[in-house]
């Protein structure tokens, strides 16, 4: 895969001939141009009505407190379901929110509570659409074109980010609420009839209903036992936490500090939009040099500078200045998550990891909407942004000295892709076994999994450490109850075991997710064996079974 310059521009160039790509990105932009024209009028709103800081903070949160619930089942469901009914019905919820939110401006009955529960609406919608899109897109255009689609596709996120506040200023400032949200409920309709109509020409492809909470339950272990994944999703909170001050306090600063009005807000927004399509555009060079972490951290010290400009200048020239960096370094580091994502998360847990990195990211920015509001309330505007921009220093910090661990080697492609045989059970044995290999053991409920290692002396400090690690991966790819056990009188002898919920499951394991990476983790464990036996399938093991044994040297 080519990563030049020479190598991307056919790929840009060939992505004009997908129809359906083109079209899905045109509903992606004027939805999201929608959304963000319906939560900055609504924040715009509660601020004219001399609404406390930490009320005004609570727009951006409603917006992300949807994530922080629907994120994993919507994700669980996006594996299964037509992504673009998802998609319509989403879309059809925002124009009944927007058409509410008219009517409650017409009458003059827009209190803050109905105004935040239309943005809670569309926040709910915003999770529906992001996270069914992300699902769809490696089956909307060929896999080679993944990595420019989703560069297109952040750009078209970005453009919608400056032209979404830049249309609500305008609206706000010369027609008032009322046309803004107007405006959002006719976008809305638009995106919903125009997925309802591909629907129906194309079908998307579905599969076998999955119960969510096993689904939900498999990530968390993934994210459990993958210290690169846990390592991600700790730096994205960093600098999740004080990048929501930006947009908690950002109108209360236009307002009391600069004196502007709607007109102003939106234009200051706009820049914030502008600074991140420049960054897609731009910085393509830039991040190809950089080690991905240098890359996030510089951004996120420059978002720091802009968070520290915002609370000690009141000259408008220099705002807008520092609001096209913010907007820059806010890009660049959010996008940084969904790359990395993109690129080293396995295929089968892809959709539900996505979820979690969007239910962590919007669940940052809903706490951080309100810790800010509350800030600003106790101690002042200034002191909450100084606050935020010496919190996200700490997270550049961070980015620089822990980091995120390996970037390379660790790519997800699946033994089965290469033509690597999968590992073949010898039996299946233990009380109601019904034959050998994994035929007999179908349907049969829960099996436990058992290898048997002889090593030499000299090596099994070696051969603990590392089956420590293989440890994670087992459980990362659906075990429980791993155990590592030595019989009383052979030293030499380990045996290693490990529960999984079925026959069907251990073998959807080593042929669906079984990646080159978990791979090289078993094969220095056997190197440093003589002998390796199994996997042998024990069906109809009691559960107490898997826990009894010789003297167990689990570590």
């Amino acid at each position: 895969m080519s990563t030049g310059a020479g190598g991307d521009r056919p790929r840009a160039l060939s992505l004009r001939s997908q129809r359906a790509f083109r079209a899905l990105e045109a509903v992606q932009l004027a939805n999201a141009v929608a959304v963000w024209i319906h939560v900055v009028s609504v924040q715009w709103v509660l601020t004219e009505r001399g609404e406390s800081a930490s009320i005004i903070s609570l727009a951006p949160a409603a917006m992300a407190v949807p994530f922080l619930v629907l994120s994993l089942p919507v994700g669980v469901v996006a594996g299964y379901a037509s992504r673009k009914k998802m998609m319509a019905l989403a879309t059809t919820t925002s124009a009944l929110a927007a058409v509410a939110a008219t009517a409650l401006t017409v009458t003059g009955t827009d209190d803050a509570l109905p105004m935040i529960l239309s943005v809670v609406l569309v926040g709910t919608a915003l999770v529906v659409v992001g996270v069914s899109w992300q699902s769809l897109l490696p089956e909307t255009v060929d896999r080679r074109l993944i990595p420019t689609a989703a560069l297109v596709d952040g750009a078209v996120f970005n453009l919608a980010r400056s032209l979404g506040p830049l249309l609500a200023g305008f609206g706000l400032g010369f027609a008032g609420a009322e046309w803004a949200f107007a405006v959002v409920a006719v976008l809305s309709v638009g995106c919903a009839l125009t997925l309802w109509r591909m629907e129906r020409r194309s079908p998307d492809r579905t599969s076998t209903r999955r119960a969510i909470m096993p689904e939900i339950s498999g990530a968390v272990r993934f994210v459990a036992n993958s210290a690169w994944t846990t390592r991600l999703l700790f730096q994205l909170f960093l600098f999740g936490v004080p990048s929501s001050a930006l947009w908690a306090l950002i109108s209360l600063a236009v307002h009391d500090r600069l004196g502007m009005g709607a007109d102003g807000f939106g234009a200051l927004m706009a820049l914030i939009g502008a600074g991140a399509v420049v960054a897609v555009v731009g910085f393509g060079g830039l991040r190809r040099r950089l080690r991905v972490t240098v890359f996030a951290a510089c951004g996120a010290f420059v978002y720091a500078c802009a968070l520290a400009v915002l609370a000690l200048s009141t000259s408008s020239v220099v705002v807008a200045v520092a609001m096209l960096f913010a907007g820059a370094a806010w890009v660049s580091v959010q996008s940084t998550w969904m790359s990395m994502g993109h690129q080293f998360f396995p295929d089968w847990v892809r959709p539900r990891l996505i979820a979690f990195i969007l239910l962590m990211f919007q669940g940052t920015q809903a706490v951080g909407s309100l810790l800010w509001g509350v800030v600003s309330d106790v101690a002042g505007l200034q002191a909450a942004l100084l606050t935020a921009a010496g919190f996200m220093l700490l997270s550049c910090l961070s980015l620089l000295v822990v980091g995120l661990g390996a970037e390379t080697g660790i790519e997800p492609v699946l033994v089965s892709e290469l033509g690597g045989p999968a590992p073949q059970p010898e039996t299946a044995t233990g009380e109601g076994a019904s034959g050998a290999g994994t035929t007999g053991a179908r349907g049969s409920g829960p099996v436990l999994i058992r290898y048997e290692y002889r090593v030499p002396e000299h090596r099994r400090q070696e051969f603990r450490s590392a089956i420590r690690i293989l440890r994670r991966s087992r459980l990362r790819l659906g075990g429980r109850d791993w155990r590592l056990e030595t019989p009383a009188g052979d030293p030499g002898l380990f045996v290693e075991s490990y529960r999984v919920s079925s026959a069907e499951e251990f073998a959807e394991q080593e042929r669906a997710r079984l990646t080159v990476p978990e791979t090289r983790l078993r094969h220095r464990v056997e190197s440093l064996a003589a002998s390796v036996a199994g996997p042998r399938v024990e069906v109809g093991v009691p559960a107490s079974r898997g826990r009894r044994g010789p003297r167990s040297s689990r570590k």
